[in-house]
């Protein structure tokens, strides 16, 4: 039976679904091909060169008969770029469209699927622009001609941050962290960074959370810096297109956002959908786009139109765009969620279904506002990256064993512990020959004897780690400890100090969009909640 069964992360498409993302394809190649864009298909299999800048783990790798590396492509762009550099003339400007699919690996039994579909236009050999007028409007016209009237536009722009940065007297390191914690929206590294920075302004205090009407509000308080007011009016230019021809669209910045990928130079625009919390189109400008291929730039802007989000417009209920769906927090069942409850009550939620939980892992709030979702604690991030939680509360720990596809807004300081290297008291921590070491980490412990430059064998155990070295299945062990006393009681002796743990904040991407006048104010309750509790005024 199994040879019949599929690989964890692909799907067959067959009936109604289908035959509507076939009527998407059609209406896209229609459309573009009335348009004068010239459609172009690329390999599923391409050189492993083509995506050098890609992180490994997100590809599938392969071999050809001559072992030679290969891929599956995860990405369009990059292989328009690669045909470009060998087939096109400088002189002329291309307009191309593309419908095909990208294969990513996803975190093995997430329910995440690898392949998708996607559809997307290249403006090549454009400098001025109009081209991204262009482009903007060619999606806004896609999203009427299915039908789908709450898009959000967003602006940002890959020069941004380093713009704005560049006014500041800091640091080569100082600007490499802030722009991190910054396009991260990890509030708890950039306000560490800002305090180490005499007069950080005060207009960019909350700098990861200025998107929205306080991401408006930041932009015209900064229009004074020559550099950030071109990019502002070219914003503004893009606002008033859409104004004028599309009215029932609303335009937005963030200023926090990072670029999609390293070779964009300038306009960035995303068509968000406030019902759904995800995209529907996202692109720019990348005039960098031929760097990987030849050693020159060519001018160009792209845009992405998501399938899987038309397609899941489409099959929603009439009364889905009606009905307000509340906050979905989901949180480690235990003392993780006993000390988020107080937490998040102090922050201005009503918690109290959660005082007697009995049985049950549903509750929402008397307000309607929110609901609460217990889950095992390594289960919570996948709740948020498959779309179903909004806001999650989950330990560092499980964060740093998993792939992270949301933001860790803030530490929120409890559940502290530190993971630790421990072993009989004879181990020797800095010995040459190869160390067999047992935990229930094994992402931590490769990426700390790495940073070691050693190579050790690692045995990844569910339960009691601290047998491993008692029974001579390990040499030592990585593990937490909040007291040390069960490392103790086992004869064994802490080497050396790993990394921190405690409970963080995690918020899904486009939950920060859908419903950020509330997740605003809540994350501005914590933080100051957190500033009292180091004061010693934190309620008891």
């Amino acid at each position: 039976m199994s040879e019949k069964m599929l690989a964890a992360g692909s799907r067959d498409e067959f009936g109604e679904r289908l035959v509507q993302k076939q009527q998407i394809s059609q209406i896209i190649s229609q459309t573009l091909n009335e348009k004068d864009f010239t459609a172009i298909s690329t390999p599923l299999i391409e050189r492993e060169s083509t995506f050098e800048q890609y992180h490994r783990r997100n590809i599938f790798h392969l071999y050809d008969q001559i072992g030679e590396n290969l891929v599956l492509r995860p990405d369009l762009t990059l292989p328009i770029a690669r045909f470009l550099a060998a087939n096109r003339r400088q002189s002329q400007v291309t307009q191309l469209y593309y419908i095909g699919d990208v294969f990513r690996q996803t975190d093995h039994l997430s329910g995440a699927y690898n392949q998708e579909t996607q559809a997307g236009i290249e403006l090549i050999g454009d400098a001025t622009f109009n081209a991204e007028m262009q482009a903007l409007d060619t999606m806004l016209n896609f999203a009427e001609q299915f039908g789908i009237a709450e898009v959000q536009v967003v602006l940002s722009d890959a020069r941004w941050i380093d713009t704005i940065l560049k006014q500041l007297t800091m640091s080569e390191q100082q600007r490499h962290g802030l722009k991190e914690a910054i396009e991260a929206k990890n509030l708890t590294a950039f306000e560490k960074l800002r305090e180490t920075i005499p007069d950080f302004p005060e207009t960019l205090k909350r700098w990861p959370l200025a998107f929205g009407e306080d991401g408006e509000d930041v932009m015209w308080q900064l229009q004074y810096i020559p550099a950030a007011k071109k990019i502002i009016d070219n914003w503004l230019r893009l606002a008033e297109f859409v104004h004028q021809y599309y009215p029932e669209v609303t335009v937005t910045v963030d200023l926090a956002a990072s670029s999609p990928q390293p070779y964009y130079t300038g306009a960035i625009m995303r068509g968000f959908i406030p019902s759904l919390g995800r995209y529907l189109f996202s692109g720019g400008r990348y005039d960098r786009l031929l760097e990987n291929f030849q050693n020159e730039t060519l001018p160009a802007v792209g845009m992405g139109l998501d399938i899987e989000t038309i397609l899941k417009k489409w099959r929603m209920a009439p009364t889905d765009d009606i009905t307000r769906e509340p906050i979905i927090v989901v949180l480690g069942k235990g003392r993780i969620a006993k000390d988020a409850q107080k937490l998040l009550k102090l922050a201005g939620i009503d918690t109290s279904p959660l005082d007697k939980p009995e049985r049950k892992l549903i509750f929402s709030s008397p307000d309607g506002v929110y609901r609460f979702i217990l889950v095992k604690p390594t289960d919570v991030i996948k709740y948020l990256d498959r779309g179903i939680g909004d806001i999650g509360i989950v330990g560092s720990d499980t964060m740093a064993e998993q792939d992270q596809n949301h933001y860790d807004m803030l530490d929120l300081e409890t559940g502290q512990a530190t993971f630790v290297v421990a072993a009989p008291p004879k181990f020797n921590l800095n010995a040459t020959q190869r160390k067999r070491i047992a935990t229930k980490y094994p992402t931590v412990t490769t990426q700390y004897f790495s940073k070691r430059g050693e190579d050790v064998e690692i045995i990844k155990l569910e339960g009691s780690v601290e047998l491993g070295p008692l029974t001579n299945l390990s040499d030592a062990i990585v593990d937490i400890t909040e007291t040390g006393n069960t490392l103790r009681e086992n004869n064994l002796v802490i080497y050396d100090k790993v990394a921190k743990v405690s409970t963080h904040l995690i918020i899904r991407s486009g939950a920060l969009l859908q419903f950020q006048t509330e997740l605003k104010r809540v994350i501005e309750n914590m933080m100051t909640i957190l500033g009292e509790k180091q004061n010693e005024n934190y309620p008891k």
